[in-house]
């Protein structure tokens, strides 16, 4: 499977451990492109989560159901960047309009202090 930035996959995230998210759920891919294409063993990538909280700040960017094809409103964990062994990847379920992918790089940038 080629992964690609911008695009949201199945990854399976168990077993969970303190904060890191556990089960298989979408994510997203925010590692370049031009390490994915150079083989890498593993992914840099923000899970969702169905559970959605009121006003929930830079810490979370809210995805509604469709977009990029998803089934359900979701929250990108913006705060739980990940690194995911490419063995962790199920399906690809859709990429994220460049406009929202740009405020999510926004948000990392501002988080991250970059």
């Amino acid at each position: 499977m080629q992964i690609k930035r911008g695009h949201l996959y199945v990854v399976d995230f168990n077993p969970r451990v303190r904060t890191k998210p556990g089960k298989l759920r979408p994510a997203l891919v925010v590692q370049s492109d031009l390490v994915n294409e150079a083989g890498y063993p593993s992914t840099i990538v923000i899970p969702t989560t169905s559970k959605l909280v009121e006003d929930p700040g830079i810490l979370r960017f809210r995805l509604s159901k469709g977009d990029a094809a998803l089934d359900c409103d979701s929250d990108l964990l913006l705060g739980q960047l990940i690194a995911v062994a490419n063995e962790s990847f199920h399906k690809e379920i859709g990429s994220l309009p460049q406009s929202m992918f740009e405020e999510v790089e926004r948000r990392i940038r501002v988080i991250l202090g970059l």
